[in-house]
């Protein structure tokens, strides 16, 4: 995979890096949601209210940014997604109570719509012959970040303001990235059939189905990064982030491994059939045997299974599917991938609210429900697409 004549490098390495970026942010204030708690004068479950606000800012604003993607252009969409995450950053560290932060959570939101509709379509106009792989590279990116994030809590410490030069510098790196996007390149938007054969797109039962494992998908990680810090400590874990850093290293090694077996012919649904149901297996085990050594297991699983790119793999096979519209119809998927930022992380914070120091495990059961109906859903899109290439036959 290269970028043709190097025309689109600058273009393809800031995306990458965004990914990156999104990677250490997507459990950033998970890992401090103590000092954000006293902040804003309000309490844990808040602080996960906050991190949920993200998904309902991409709730209201997904099924929008897609079609603004496709009409104004990738880069329009990036610089104001970047822009709008630096707010948010820089905006968390000033805000002064909870309802203010909330806000500031939807606008977060809001920014990762407006990149997801530019960056990952994008990505495969750069790269159309190998969409798929582009696509995975992205979630590559993502889980190198996440494994950094113990270096960036480092960081921030080691300069002695601990997670207010974390949140500042990020806000700074999306400011950069931002004036970078503003004056770059970017390729065709329409790598396949052109417009006015829009009206012959067959929106069946096996399409909606991989609409709808947006959510199971993005819920299959979420639920974990954003969780396992207390169960880690229920199970004598001291210093939780450590199971981060294993769970980044499955992740990036799935991620290499899905690059080569998709290249050598498997098929991407096979591996959205597979992977969800192994990453249940992991947790169940994890529910199951309560020792810390269990845990780091569970983590190098479900980074290998549930966070090896199977939101990526499902938002390529749609954008390959619908080449003329790929930030629309990829919206569809980003839509519930929203509402599972939302109401996933949302439940979990009900449920740490109601049941205390029983909520790590029973989080733990809601997750292996959550990748059994993924598993169910990609069943049925690999039916679909099998009763059509009989019927084509």
């Amino acid at each position: 995979m290269s970028v043709k004549k190097h025309q689109y490098a600058a273009t393809a390495s800031t995306v990458y890096f965004s990914y990156f970026m999104m990677g250490i942010g997507m459990s950033l204030l998970a890992q401090f949601k103590p000092q954000f708690a006293s902040l804003w004068h309000s309490s844990i479950s808040g602080v996960l209210s906050v991190v949920s606000a993200v998904g309902i800012g991409g709730i209201v604003s997904i099924l929008i940014t897609g079609p603004i993607s496709d009409h104004f252009g990738r880069r329009a969409s990036a610089v104001i997604g970047h822009l709008l995450w630096a707010i948010y950053y820089i905006g968390l560290l000033y805000a002064p109570n909870f309802a203010v932060a909330y806000i500031i959570g939807i606008l977060g939101g809001i920014a990762n719509s407006f990149l997801n509709a530019s960056n990952f379509p994008a990505l495969m106009e750069i790269f159309p012959e190998s969409a798929s792989v582009a696509g995975l590279m992205s979630k590559f990116a993502i889980n190198i970040g996440q494994f950094c994030l113990p270096l960036a809590i480092l960081l921030g410490t080691a300069l002695g303001s601990g997670y207010r030069t974390v949140f500042m510098l990020a806000g700074i790196l999306y400011i950069v990235m931002a004036l970078i996007l503003a004056f770059s390149p970017y390729p065709d938007q329409v790598t396949g059939p052109k417009k006015q054969e829009k009206a012959k797109h067959d929106f069946n039962l096996g399409v909606w189905s991989l609409v709808l494992m947006g959510f199971t998908s993005t819920a299959a990680f979420l639920l974990w990064i954003n969780t396992y810090q207390e169960l880690a400590k229920s199970y004598g874990i001291a210093n939780p982030s450590s199971l981060q850093s294993v769970y980044a290293v499955g992740a990036s090694i799935a991620v290499l491994f899905n690059s080569f077996i998709i290249k050598k012919g498997v098929k991407e649904i096979d591996i959205l059939i597979w992977y969800p149901l192994l990453s249940a297996a992991g947790l169940l085990l994890d529910y199951f045997i309560k020792a810390p050594q269990i845990l780091y297991l569970t983590s190098l699983a479900v980074g290998f299974f549930a966070a090896s790119g199977l939101y990526q793999l499902g938002q390529s096979v749609l954008g390959q599917m619908y080449p003329d519209m790929k930030a629309t119809v990829q919206s569809w998927g980003g839509f519930f991938s929203a509402f599972a930022n939302f109401a996933i992380i949302q439940l979990a914070a009900s449920i740490t609210a109601r049941t205390g120091a029983a909520a790590p495990r029973l989080i733990l059961l809601l997750n292996v429900a959550n990748m059994l109906v993924g598993t169910a859903l990609a069943f049925v899109v690999k039916r679909v697409d099998q009763k059509k290439q009989g019927k084509a036959d």
